[in-house]
């Protein structure tokens, strides 16, 4: 029986059960996360953001974003201060609390893949209002199994964890505001992921004949977060790709640890 506190925690997300169970189905195909309207992202990512901290039914938003940190500062061996009141939880016992626990986590890594497409969604709206040619465009964003030890229990399960996501830039489009607001967006999400996971890379890929002629900027470098975590700048040719474009990838840093 829940206690009132997590009844009335409980009473503000009605709808957590059904779409947590709708949320999986979508991620479980490893490819890519379904669209929607802006009005049911919303809706998605708050209901998201309370499934990412079960323990205590539905929290605040701030309280899911703490959550998401603990849960996958705890899988990748990176240490959150913001975690530091759960240290002192006693651990979880019994075939049902093994199960809510990859449940949670489950749940906090479909949070993150929402927040990488949600940021991909707010890069290309950023260059909507330019000619066709200087807009960005979404490419896929990408997710796959990892598996993922109980350090209680010493059980496996395989769970779906977000990888990259990547949005197509114009050269054409750079020093404009709308560029620059895109771009503040995706390294925003690399900075997110960093701190989530410990690390995370920007990937761009350039055309040849772009890298050829000296129209594209070739360095690469790490940055930090505010966190200390590094970002690595990669840098990449391919033929394939038109001149004139550059590929950003967004790529999460590997899971690795125990939950």
């Amino acid at each position: 029986m829940h206690s009132p506190q997590r009844a009335d925690r409980l009473g503000r997300c009605p709808l957590l059960p059904v779409y947590t169970g709708l949320l999986r189905a979508q991620a479980s195909d490893g490819t890519r996360v379904l669209s929607e309207s802006p009005a049911m992202r919303s809706l998605k990512l708050t209901l998201i953001a309370c499934a990412a901290v079960l323990a205590s039914g539905c929290a605040t938003l701030e309280e899911a974003s703490i959550g998401l940190s603990c849960m996958l500062s705890q899988v990748t061996n990176s240490a959150d201060p913001n975690c530091a009141k759960q240290a002192g939880a006693a651990p979880a016992t019994g075939t049902g609390a093994q199960a809510d626990r990859f449940g949670r986590l489950q749940a906090a890594l479909n949070q993150e893949t929402q927040q990488a497409q949600s940021a991909q969604t707010r890069a290309v709206e950023a260059m909507r209002n330019l000619p066709g040619n200087l807009r960005s465009v979404a490419g896929p964003v990408r997710t796959k199994p990892i598996e993922i030890t109980d350090s209680q229990s010493h059980s496996t399960r395989r769970l779906i964890s977000f990888s990259s996501v990547s949005v197509d830039m114009p050269l054409a489009a750079k020093g404009r505001p709308e560029y620059t607001r895109a771009m503040d967006t995706l390294k925003e999400l690399a900075n997110q992921l960093a701190d989530n996971r410990g690390s995370s890379a920007i990937v761009v890929t350039q055309s040849e004949a772009d890298v050829k002629a000296g129209r594209v900027n070739t360095q690469t470098g790490t940055s930090q977060t505010s966190h200390g975590k590094p970002v690595s700048v990669q840098k990449q040719s391919d033929a394939s790709l038109p001149a004139g474009i550059e590929r950003y990838t967004i790529q999460a840093g590997e899971i690795r640890g125990q939950l």
